[in-house]
């Protein structure tokens, strides 16, 4: 993977890796929280065989600017992924979302369908109505006064273990994956907790918004997440008008941690057909 950085119309510098030729359809990938570009590592290799990839860094998160002043909520999220095209003068991508991620394609994808030729979807919510235990989880995550208590190795293991099914998978390198990030510098640090301080509220989209994305949609998904379990890739398979319904066994929130060969396989497929 290519590291490179460029900075938006918003003056936000983003990080983010490329891989592939450039000749191949483009496939942007876009993380969620608590992780950053690298959540793609293991995909990478295989999915660079067949498109141009592209794997920023979400706006507050990874290597990429993280502004004392934005809110991040649906509207900053959604501009960033147009910005972030402009920017690199694609007219058009496949887009593979994941989490928060997720959210901000969602609205994309309802927003600018033109910008996207198929869309897949993986272990997000556009809905408010938010698992009580997600919500709770969510609450105690976004104290500032507690970052330094969940960035600490030990309670950030057991962070992970809330999103993993395997948890063999769970070793002190993984760990350092998702929680070295945050700790380089003083703005990293405060962006643990300022990156989900948005209420769900302002995430979500109504059923009418969900209805407008008529794209070809793979929605891929973790049967095994706690956060956002099986009935909300129902209905969200249920909103999208035509879109196709994929449960990974064996996998929870970080399917990709879990499910890596799986998981390509069938976004290749998709992507390909």
């Amino acid at each position: 993977m290519n590291s490179q950085t460029i900075t938006l119309k918003s003056d936000i510098n983003i990080h983010y890796y490329t891989a592939g030729g450039e000749g191949n359809p483009t496939l942007l990938l876009l993380h969620g929280w608590p992780s950053s570009a690298l959540l793609w590592r293991l995909l990478i290799p295989e999915l660079s065989k067949h498109f141009f990839i592209l794997c920023p860094d979400l706006p507050g998160h990874g290597y990429s600017s993280k502004p004392r002043d934005a809110i991040y909520d649906k509207d900053f999220l959604s501009r960033f992924i147009l910005e972030f095209l402009d920017a690199l003068a694609i007219d058009q991508a496949h887009l593979g979302c994941h989490d928060l991620g997720g959210t901000a394609a969602l609205v994309f994808a309802s927003r600018y369908p033109g910008r996207i030729n198929k869309f897949i979807v993986m272990n997000t919510s556009p809905y408010a109505d938010w698992h009580w235990r997600l919500r709770f989880t969510i609450f105690l995550l976004k104290q500032p006064m507690l970052t330094s208590l969940f960035l600490n190795p030990f309670v950030f293991k057991q962070v992970l273990k809330s999103g993993l099914f395997n948890h063999q998978l769970i070793t002190k390198e993984l760990i350092d994956v998702f929680r070295r990030p945050w700790l380089d510098s003083k703005e990293a640090h405060a962006s643990f907790s300022k990156t989900i301080a948005v209420p769900p509220e302002d995430l979500a989209l109504s059923k009418d918004e969900l209805k407008q994305i008529k794209l070809p949609t793979l929605v891929l998904w973790g049967k095994k997440d706690i956060f956002f379990p099986m009935q909300v890739a129902r209905q969200l398979h249920k909103d999208i008008p035509g879109s196709k319904l994929i449960g990974v066994d064996s996998a929870a929130h970080f399917l990709q941690e879990e499910q890596p060969e799986f998981i390509q396989k069938e976004m290749i497929e998709f992507l390909a057909a």
